[in-house]
């Protein structure tokens, strides 16, 4: 493959586009410090020296000759050049009558055009121009006919399309006298259902009521509930306490009568 050809080239720009892609995914690796940015470097790099090594065998790029087309490029190099010598008509060096303009004067004679000759013709373009502005204003007026002629034929099928529209407006008001009936007996209908919605609601009402009140004698009767077994607790406790008061009495009167039979004993024996 050589280099400047058109295989080169095409290698030489998978290579400039492959190598700069290898070359950013290394420096986005040490840049994110990602796991293997060391290696990701080096081959990035890598392929940066190698794209560096290929671009030195690239022939180097020649300007064309643009001397050849544009002249005054050419003369612009010479210290005695003069650009009014570039007019049309006037060569560098050249005699007046050997010129562009020279030639042109002697075709002009030959074909025996003058003056006079250029000057009917620019009036003959200029009256084909005005003929050719009223031709305009015919053509706008064909189109503002047709366009007329369209208008009318949309105002016909416009009105066609009401006429229609009537007619089945008329079938629909017929439609609806004859139903005149059958919404009576549906309004009927529908008078009986909300009485009887109305009714139902009133025993709902009722029943909400009576549920109110049956609650509320059922909190009563658990707090009387809940108060006579807290006097029931009390009353435990004062039982106990009787109890015990008089386990103490009858244990006092058992000493108590041992005292007494006791003394009684000693009593017999003295006497």
């Amino acid at each position: 493959m050589k280099p400047g050809s058109k295989g080169w080239k095409n290698f030489m720009a998978k290579l400039y586009g492959i190598g700069a892609a290898v070359v950013i995914l290394g420096a986005l690796f040490k840049i994110m410090h990602w796991p293997g940015a060391g290696p990701m470097l080096v081959v990035g790099l890598g392929a940066e020296a190698i794209i560096f090594i290929f671009s030195a065998f690239e022939p180097i790029h020649e300007d064309p000759n643009w001397e050849l087309v544009y002249p005054e490029l050419a003369l612009g190099n010479d210290e005695n050049f003069d650009p009014s010598e570039l007019q049309v008509g006037r060569g560098r060096g050249g005699n007046q009558g050997s010129g562009i303009t020279g030639e042109l004067d002697a075709m002009l004679e030959d074909a025996k055009i003058d003056s006079a000759l250029l000057e009917r013709l620019g009036e003959g373009m200029k009256a084909l121009g005005d003929n050719a502005a009223q031709l305009k204003g015919v053509t706008s007026a064909a189109a503002a006919t047709d366009s007329y002629v369209d208008s009318l034929q949309s105002a016909s099928n416009t009105v066609s399309k009401l006429s229609e529209s009537y007619e089945r407006a008329s079938v629909a008001i017929s439609g609806m006298t004859s139903s005149t009936e059958e919404g009576q007996s549906f309004g009927e209908q529908m008078q009986k259902v909300s009485k009887n919605l109305s009714a139902l609601n009133n025993v709902y009402e009722l029943q909400l009521k009576g549920s109110s009140s049956h609650l509320e004698a059922t909190e009563k009767f658990q707090g009387q509930v809940t108060e006579m077994m807290s006097n029931l607790s009390d009353s435990v406790q004062d039982t106990k306490l009787y109890k015990e008061n008089m386990s103490m009495l009858a244990k006092n009167l058992t000493d108590l009568n041992n005292v007494y039979g006791n003394m009684l004993k000693a009593m017999t024996i003295s006497k």
